[in-house]
């Protein structure tokens, strides 16, 4: 069968988004699905997406679509694994052509419609990656938690659990934004202990709305904002050690937005916002292999 519809899809560990278009690569409808990063497993995130693009054709009025008629890009969490990746693309339900990336290449993708450039990703994590005019491709951090996702959310809230433990030593003096933290890790000893036990990397963001809520009222909080916005433009200081000119968009949701006052204002004003999303960059990048 002829390939009759485009599809790209934004797969991460909280949520899948998929777009569908005709030929043209111009969008006719989206949907979501549950999460598909590869490192929850490939079973699990061919299922969410096949249900999010089903979801997607039903919307069309179409019921049973032939996914042979379709081609799939991907831009999914963990395909920097090799492993993982090939897994997938030997798991392909019939589809009839896909091309697999990573989310950052496919939120690079859709940053600067399709052209060459660069990005810094700013969420629960954070990486940077750019694309060069001569095919070459960058990665900047992105080495994981909790090692590595500086000015990310998980970033800040390392932050905000040592800040809880030094206030708890008397290191610190207690202020409203001491009292909101102790509010979610508990106000003992033993509470924050139990709460560190739990906090991996999505825990561990899930205090940075705390340090922005108090970044213009607390001394701290702001620090530990301004830091981060030093970070992001470590990162695209290093994207652009050897493409000076390398065009930058900043991207994420709700957090790279409360950081951008934070950022260092001249590196900031050399930055964009992005043009479209990972989900479009997806489409993108099997509308420009079709």
């Amino acid at each position: 069968m002829s390939i009759k519809y485009l599809i790209g899809v934004d797969g991460g560990g909280t949520g899948t988004r998929i777009c569908i278009a005709g030929l043209d690569g111009v969008e006719l409808v989206r949907a979501d699905g549950g999460p598909s990063a590869l490192g929850q497993g490939t079973d699990k995130a061919w299922t969410n997406i096949t249900l999010a693009i089903r979801d997607g054709f039903r919307k069309l009025g179409i019921e049973h679509p032939d996914f042979a008629d379709c081609a799939v890009g991907f831009g999914l969490s963990g395909v920097t694994v090799k492993a993982w990746a090939q897994e997938f693309e030997n798991k392909n339900p019939f589809f009839a052509r896909i091309i697999v990336e990573t989310d950052g290449f496919s939120t690079l993708l859709g940053a600067h419609n399709g052209q060459h450039g660069g990005i810094i990703a700013i969420g629960t994590g954070s990486i940077g990656e750019a694309w060069l005019q001569d095919g070459k491709r960058l990665e900047v951090g992105g080495w994981g938690f909790p090692t590595s996702d500086e000015g990310s959310g998980a970033f800040l809230g390392l932050k905000a659990i040592n800040h809880v433990q030094r206030i708890m030593d008397g290191r610190r003096p207690l202020t409203d934004f001491g009292r909101k933290l102790l509010s979610i890790t508990g106000d003992t000893r033993e509470k924050v202990f139990e709460w560190m036990g739990k906090m991996k990397q999505t825990e561990c963001a899930s205090l940075s709305p705390v340090v922005v809520e108090f970044g213009e009222k607390d001394d701290i909080a702001k620090s530990f904002l301004l830091e981060a916005g030093r970070e992001v433009e470590v990162i695209g200081q290093a994207l652009r050690s050897n493409a000076p000119d390398l065009p930058l968009a900043i991207c994420g949701g709700g957090l790279s937005e409360a950081l951008r006052p934070y950022i260092p204002a001249a590196f900031l004003a050399s930055t964009s916002r992005p043009q479209k999303d990972s989900c479009a960059g997806a489409l993108i990048l099997i509308h420009s292999a079709i």
